[in-house]
């Protein structure tokens, strides 16, 4: 088991799987439940050290190594498959002092009454960020901080250059063109696709929209789509054979397919580019020295661990010095050579309210049932 552990952990650090994936495939391999824990430093006073709640894989000491060289060691950490569980396991009053949650769920996180604020000032890289990703929705809440964030990636359509020639819209997940060779995201993702195409708000999808143009779309996918991927690696393995044409992905999708000499671009939609963020934010059910909580989240954040990010993991960090440090050729690999370019141009994940989120998600399995 550990073997198997450890290779999927390589996977993810080498992006063949993304942390989102690595809950399902953790499961398949009786992993998903347990709590994986790193011990406290030598010499640390109990009570005192902060409890790290993140994705497998943000846990390594490269992420934070300005902590592990002030204070001897990494802080303790425990780590989650999703969001959903990491809020519940905190609700149900698990001691956590530094959470990793994405700015999407905010909201849901804020309303349950977990969160502490921020203090700005005690953010040593503040200037530093990208000032897009500063005050987007989703990080203060009654004007206060409670999220900074550190990394940062997008979501868009990957496609074979030498096959595929139609214009750059998230239309190319549904084009009957191709019909066969799609391969989508096993997720409601579509919903959001589908809307975004239509022209509609796809945050904010009215059911009859929902019932109605959105459906008839998801349908029409349904009969096009080779088969909706769960895990990206089938997915490229059959982008790579040019069984599918062009598949739901994100960065590291784009660098694995480019490395194998494979034709693909990563397109930039003409309804916009997605971008998802994830940050660190102070749980209260913790009882950590507040100064090393600081310290941990500083370190998160400086211009090194940020480019260890952006070349081992191929996403985006909130710190702009980060990418001055990554050679050009290799921002250019990835497609994150201009984050303001992608900043300006895409969308932005951002909280769903529970209703819609419920909404969709049942639209989506209807479908997906075959309704």
């Amino acid at each position: 088991m550990s073997n198997q552990f450890s290779a999927l952990f390589r996977d993810l650090r080498e992006g063949r799987v993304t942390r989102r994936d690595v809950a399902k495939i953790a499961g398949s391999l009786g992993l998903a439940t347990v709590a994986m824990h790193n011990p406290r430093p030598a010499g640390a006073v109990e009570g005192e050290v902060p409890l790290y709640f993140t994705w497998t894989g943000y846990e390594i000491p490269e992420l934070h190594q300005a902590y592990v060289d002030e204070h001897g060691g990494s802080p303790e950490s425990s780590v989650f498959g999703d969001e959903e569980e990491a809020l519940q396991k905190i609700r149900a009053g698990f001691s956590v002092d530094v959470a990793h949650p994405c700015v999407e769920t905010m909201q849901k996180w804020y309303d349950a009454g977990i969160l502490l604020p921020l203090d700005q000032s005690r953010l040593t890289y503040w200037d530093d960020m990208w000032p897009e990703l500063q005050n987007m929705e989703g990080t203060h809440f009654d004007g206060e901080l409670y999220f900074a964030a550190t990394d940062w990636g997008n979501s868009s359509v990957l496609y074979r250059t030498d096959i595929v020639d139609t214009e750059e819209s998230w239309y190319m997940l549904f084009d009957e063109k191709y019909a066969g060779r799609i391969s989508p995201w096993n997720s409601n993702s579509n919903v959001y696709a589908a809307a975004a195409y239509l022209g509609l708000d796809m945050y904010n999808v009215g059911q009859e929209d929902l019932e109605g143009p959105v459906a008839d779309l998801l349908r029409q996918q349904r009969e096009v789509t080779r088969f909706y991927w769960d895990d990206p690696v089938q997915a490229e393995q059959a982008m790579a054979t040019g069984e599918v044409v062009s598949m739901y992905a994100w960065n590291a999708s784009l660098v694995n397919l480019l490395a194998q000499g494979i034709p693909v671009a990563y397109a930039n939609p003409k309804e916009g580019i997605w971008t998802w963020c994830c940050g660190l934010s102070r749980i209260s059910t913790g009882d950590g020295d507040e100064d090393l909580i600081y310290d941990f989240v500083n370190a998160w954040m400086t211009p090194e661990s940020g480019a260890f990010l952006i070349d081992t993991y191929g996403y985006g960090h909130s710190n702009q010095k980060a990418f001055e440090m990554v050679p050009p050729e290799r921002l250019d690999e990835l497609g994150i050579s201009s984050p303001s370019a992608l900043f300006a141009n895409g969308v932005f994940f951002k909280p769903l309210d529970p209703e819609t989120e419920n909404r969709y998600q049942t639209i989506w399995d209807e479908i997906i049932s075959g309704m």
